[in-house]
């Protein structure tokens, strides 16, 4: 037979290269390169280098939402003062009804610490007889047992629901500048597809199905269109998504409530990723839900790393230095009394500090002849920074939780495709007396030209972000000439969602009003009469005009000029209005193979 060469599965034929078999001589043998061995072993094991595994697997990011939501990264929130009083303040703020649970476990992580000290101490001690120290004290099972019971309700609970809260912080802050054209290139890799990703469900259908989604639904998902509009979003769950958090849904949506929540879902090739997820009930003028509104963030990039979160960042490298160390690694006497001087009350460091205070009465006196020696220079100190921007995340109860989102989220309206552009539905922060069932385009002041390309990308279903001037009340015909309309500046991003006919069927519109966290709309005597310059890379600015909207032409380029002006004056002819002075004649516009059809959003 032919001969086989090693890691070759298919025979090859001789080679003149080949050594003729009776020429090998004795003399020419070799040893071998590696100690002789004994037994039937695989050899395999001598020449394997053992790499560790990669440091970001799809089992890794399961492994880090166990430790995100874990008990020790309560632990890790708890031993720090200031991680902690703004987990208090959460709690104050939102769930009350928590806090004594808290305080409860606070005391026995204070009594965990103490014996922690205790035997830190006894561990620092020299040895006398040279045995191996002894631990100077040891928790009971029943007191375990009972901490255990009392930080289930915290884990559950408490704890995602303040992870979360702090994400949309950091969310908030980012696409706020992403909108307005600040953003920093860093952050647009740490978190992915803001303000693209939404889906709506219909829960008249039975099981709650998507009835519209965006394209950064599909990108995030992996999931194509055919498999996505007609189902419920569970497909998204897998082995490792939380079941507390998955009942926290169910129970919001059963109640129709607003929810937020921050779980592990899978995306269609199984890859996990973290899911910021906002789900909002839409009411009707009947206080009926009509629809369910889902905004995703992929915050996978966040949580890597402890990127995102300065608590999570300490538990990862507590976890390093016990896997470099194998768990031999100790810690100071000192350091553990800090941990557990930053749990204690105000009254228990008054009894502590009683000696500190008589110390300081007895230097004041010595002061004289210590002038020479320099004190130790304080760690600064950050103060009144803390809760400025948690008052402002979420809109007020007294408005209802009809289209409830926190963050950015709190300005946002749902459009009707064109021709119709009718705002329909409408967060709780813009539900004001005449809104609804207006004209978006009788609502968007500013310059003719940002206005004409606002309603050329919304009549083509192009994702378009603008810097626009908002008008409190809809223009009328004798403003309708004006080549600009001047009222309050603000930035929209508008996303178009897409229905099972691939057509356009509601625009979700982002609002922001200035390059910090979102809230409710200026009040009158905060209105501002002039149109100031807007950033860069936005509609609406000088530097961007000439770039090229997504699939579109300059702004500035004559063939855009010319068709958005017959568009334009279309839409103004067919709302009764007058067309600009300068405006073409009407007509229809082109729609080539890049314009994607409207459809109309379903009738209320």
């Amino acid at each position: 037979m032919p001969s086989t060469r090693a890691g070759s599965i298919s025979p090859v034929e001789p080679s003149i290269f080949d050594p003729v078999q009776e020429e090998v001589q004795d003399d020419y043998h070799t040893e071998p390169t590696t100690a002789p061995h004994s037994g039937s072993g695989d050899e395999h094991e001598y020449y394997d280098l053992k790499p560790p595994p990669p440091s970001v697997t799809h089992s890794n990011m399961e492994h880090l939402s166990m430790r995100f939501f874990s008990v020790d990264h309560l632990n890790i929130i708890l031993r720090d003062y200031q991680l902690s009083a703004r987990f208090h303040r959460f709690l104050t703020q939102y769930k009350p009804y928590i806090l004594p649970a808290f305080d409860s476990y606070v005391d026995t992580q204070k009594a965990v610490a103490a014996i922690e000290y205790a035997n830190s101490l006894a561990d620092s001690l020299p040895s006398l007889t040279g045995d191996t120290p002894r631990p100077a004290a040891i928790m009971h099972e029943s007191f375990q047992e009972r901490s255990k019971m009392v930080v289930q309700e915290l884990v559950d609970d408490a704890l995602p629901a303040y992870i979360t809260h702090r994400l949309v912080t950091v969310v908030t802050d980012s696409l706020v500048k992403e909108i307005t054209g600040n953003n920093a290139p860093i952050m647009r890799e740490l978190i992915p597809s803001l303000a693209e990703v939404y889906c709506i469900t219909d829960p008249s259908i039975p099981d709650n199905p998507i009835v519209y989604a965006s394209e950064g639904f599909y990108d995030i998902s992996g999931y194509q269109k055919d498999f996505v509009i007609g189902r419920n979003c569970r497909f998204l769950q897998g082995p490792k998504t939380s079941s507390s958090s998955v009942h926290r849904l169910i129970e919001a949506i059963r109640a129709g409530q607003e929810v937020t929540e921050t779980m592990l879902n899978y995306r269609r090739d199984g890859i996990p990723f973290m899911n910021l997820l906002m789900i909002a009930p839409l009411y009707d003028n009947k206080g009926n839900v009509r629809y369910y509104l889902g905004a995703q963030i992929d915050v996978t990039h966040l949580i890597e790393g402890g990127k995102g979160l300065e608590s999570f960042e300490r538990l990862l490298a507590n976890d390093r230095t016990e896997e470099r160390y194998r768990g031999r690694s100790s810690r100071r006497p000192t350091q553990v009394l800090g941990e557990l001087g930053a749990m204690m009350n105000k009254d228990e460091l008054d009894a502590v500090n009683t000696r500190q205070r008589s110390e300081s009465r007895e230097s004041t006196s010595a002061a004289g002849s210590a002038r020479n020696v320099t004190p130790a220079r304080p760690a600064r100190r950050v103060l009144g920074m803390d809760d400025s921007l948690e008052r402002t995340l979420w809109p007020h109860p007294s408005l209802g939780p009809s289209g409830r989102l926190p963050g950015v989220y709190q300005n946002y309206l749902l459009v009707r495709p064109y021709p119709s552009l009718r705002i329909t539905f409408t967060s709780p922060a813009l539900r004001i007396p005449g809104l609804l069932q207006t004209k978006l385009m009788d609502r968007l002041g500013g310059p003719q030209d940002v206005r004409d390309g606002v309603l050329d990308s919304l009549a083509h279903g192009t994702a378009v972000t603008a810097k626009i001037s908002w008008l409190s009340t809809p223009t009328t015909i004798n403003t309708s000439h004006r080549t600009s309309i001047e009222g309050k500046p603000r930035w929209i991003h508008c996303t178009p969602m897409l229905g099972s006919d691939e057509k356009v069927g509601v625009w979700m519109i982002v609002m922001v009003e200035q390059e910090t966290v979102t809230g409710s709309l200026r009040r009158p005597s905060e209105v501002i009469n002039t149109f100031p310059s807007p950033p860069a890379n936005v509609i609406g600015g000088r530097e961007s005009l000439d770039i090229p909207l997504r699939g579109g032409e300059g702004a500035r380029s004559p063939r855009f000029k010319a068709e958005t002006g017959k568009l334009y004056a279309e839409y103004l002819r067919r709302e009764g209005k007058s067309p600009p002075r300068d405006g073409g004649a009407g007509g229809t516009p082109s729609r080539g193979s890049s314009m994607r059809e409207a459809r109309p959003f379903q009738e209320f």
